[in-house]
C-alpha cells in the first residue's frame, strides 16, 4: 500500500485553467497554515504569506498582470497566496520556495488546484506595481519569490501527471 503523503506529492500538477469557483477563505488559510510549517534557514522564519482573497485585491493583481504582461498570469484564479521575505536576506529564495511547496501539496490534499506563478516580483517593480504592492501592505524591501494561485480546474483532462525523466535520480 502506497503512503498517502507520497501519493499526494506524486499526483499533484499545476493547473492553468480555472472554472471561476472561488476557494473559501477558510480553505485558503488552511493552505497558508501548511506553508507556515515549512523549514526555514536557522528557523528564523523571515518570510510572510499574503493571502489575497478579496475580489478587490485579486482584481488589482489581475489588472496589473493584464496591463504589464498583456495576459492574466493568474489564469482566472480568484485566490492567490504571495510569499515574500526581505530581498537582501541570503535565505529568502530558499525559505519562500519551501513554503510554496508545502502549500502546493496541502492544496492538492484539500482537493484544491494550484499553480506556481513567479511574475509578481517583476510586476511589483513597475510604476503601477509599486502602488499595488503598497496597497497590499507588502514592505518595499520584500521580494515576492513566488505565489500559489488557488482554484478549481476548468476540466480534469488538463490535470494529468506528466512523465518524469528516467535519469532524474542519481545513485552515488
Amino acid at each position: 500500500m502506497e503512503n498517502k503523503v507520497l501519493k499526494i506529492i506524486k499526483s499533484r500538477v499545476s493547473c492553468r485553467a480555472y472554472n471561476g469557483k472561488k476557494v473559501s477563505l477558510k480553505k485558503a488559510l488552511e493552505v497558508a497554515e501548511a506553508g507556515k510549517y515549512a523549514p526555514s534557514g536557522k528557523n528564523r522564519q523571515i518570510a510572510n504569506i499574503y493571502v489575497v482573497n478579496s475580489k478587490r485585491y485579486v482584481e488589482k493583481l489581475r489588472t496589473l498582470s493584464l496591463n504589464e504582461l498583456n495576459c492574466d498570469c493568474m489564469y482566472g484564479a480568484k485566490t492567490i497566496l504571495l510569499v515574500g521575505a526581505p530581498r537582501e536576506d541570503a535565505f529568502t529564495d530558499k525559505d519562500c520556495s519551501c513554503i510554496l511547496e508545502n502549500m502546493f501539496i496541502a492544496a492538492h490534499a484539500l482537493k484544491i488546484d494550484s499553480c506556481w506563478i513567479n511574475q509578481f516580483d517583476d510586476l511589483f517593480n513597475t510604476k503601477n506595481g509599486l502602488k499595488v504592492k503598497k496597497a497590499l501592505g507588502i514592505p518595499e524591501d520584500y521580494k515576492i519569490v513566488g505565489s500559489c494561485i488557488l482554484g478549481y480546474a476548468q476540466d480534469e483532462e488538463s490535470l494529468k501527471v506528466k512523465d518524469r525523466k528516467e535519469d532524474f535520480i542519481k545513485i552515488l
